[in-house]
């Protein structure tokens, strides 16, 4: 029935309206509750793909679920929170605009792998709280934007080539759970890590040094958390640190000798002075003896003659 009919017959058009205002609020209703996939995150997982997986081991094919692509854990209204790609000798840059993309991610884990170069800005995965990306050929510094994630709790570095300080930002992050960064190449001294949620921690195999922070959350961990790094020390290492101001500093022999020498004279000569003055006043006491007999002797001596 063509709609010119349908207003001709105004019983007939009212009918058509109801029907199309009830479909479009049935579509409204089922868009909320479910919304479009969006494309966004396939596309995003596609220039992923691109970069490092050369060898194409990831069955990710456009056009598809990629919902249902390998890897991808978990999705919540049409966006991946889950991506675990692990083990499957990838290589390779990682995609900064592309993983930024993905910002419902959860969980990221690409560990056991064999990506490289720096492990890029990772400030848009605000909802981010747990982050694998363990024993891969990840090199340069510890990326900074990690500390700006404050709902991570999961940190594994450990395995890579990392190097750097280790950012004192991190006691920031008041959800940090693990935080494992064993077997790189990280320098200078361990933050004061204190956040009572950190419960796993590792940086053993590194070029930290320094003493490690007595705080109440590292006293937690022991020897096999710290070892493995030359010059770092504290009770856990059972080795004490060096003080600050040392009470007994390194000094050159030529100086130690002289210095010495001069304690032996200030100790030698009030000894020698000491003796001397007692060997006069001895000798002032015997002569005063021996004048005081002789006065004596001559007395007796007149007494006689009288």
């Amino acid at each position: 029935m063509s709609i010119s009919m349908e207003i001709k017959n105004p019983v007939l058009f009212l009918r058509y309206c109801s029907s199309h205002k009830f479909l479009f609020f049935i579509f409204s209703i089922f868009s909320i509750v479910f919304p479009l996939v969006r494309s966004d995150d396939a596309e995003a997982l596609l220039a992923l793909k691109s970069t490092i997986d050369p060898s194409n081991f990831l069955d990710w094919k456009k056009g598809t679920d990629f919902c249902q692509w390998q890897g991808v854990k978990e999705c919540m209204k049409g966006r991946v929170t889950k991506l675990v790609v692990e083990n499957l000798n990838l290589s390779g840059l990682l995609d900064q605009n592309a993983l930024n993309q993905l910002d419902q991610l959860r969980v990221l884990s690409f560990k056991e792998n064999s990506i490289s170069g720096q492990i890029p800005n990772l400030a848009g995965l605000s909802n981010l709280k747990s982050l694998f990306l363990n024993n891969n050929n990840f090199s340069g510094e510890f990326p900074a934007t990690i500390t700006l994630l404050h709902r991570i709790k999961v940190v594994v570095l450990a395995g890579n080539k990392l190097s750097g300080d280790i950012p004192p930002a991190l006691t920031n992050l008041s959800r940090l759970y693990v935080l494992y960064l064993e077997d790189n190449h990280f320098t200078g001294e361990i933050p004061p890590l204190n956040q009572l949620s950190l419960r796993f921690f590792n940086v053993s195999n590194n070029q930290l040094s320094g003493e490690i922070p007595n705080t109440p959350a590292l006293s937690r961990f022991n020897e096999s958390s710290f070892a493995g790094n030359v010059n770092l020390c504290g009770v856990q290492l059972h080795n004490n640190c060096p003080s600050t101001s040392p009470a007994y500093p390194i000094i050159p022999e030529n100086v130690s000798h002289h210095k010495k020498s001069k304690k032996l004279i200030i100790i030698i000569v009030p000894v020698v002075a000491g003796i001397l003055i007692l060997c006069v006043l001895m000798a002032i006491f015997i002569a005063c003896v021996r004048k005081r007999r002789r006065k004596t002797q001559d007395g007796k001596s007149k007494g006689v003659e009288a």
